[in-house]
């Protein structure tokens, strides 16, 4: 769960990231909003392997129960 404690939304933060990856990509971004989007693009892609770590897990909880059929 993110650090806010709201259920990760997989599609909301790579588009959130997308878009990061696009202000950054852009010479018009200073190096302190550079900076600041970079900081916040480290926490979106932690925040996308927490939410893929907990998927793995529930399709493994769901795989030993299918095998247990």
């Amino acid at each position: 769960m993110a650090a806010n404690n709201k259920p990760l939304d997989y599609m909301a933060l790579s588009q959130e990231l997308d878009g990061i990856m696009a202000k950054l990509q852009s010479e018009a971004t200073s190096i302190e909003d550079a900076l600041s989007l970079y900081e916040r693009g480290v926490v979106i892609v932690k925040d996308m392997d927490e939410y893929l770590k907990q998927a793995k897990n529930r399709l493994n909880k769901i795989s030993a129960h299918t095998g247990d059929l």
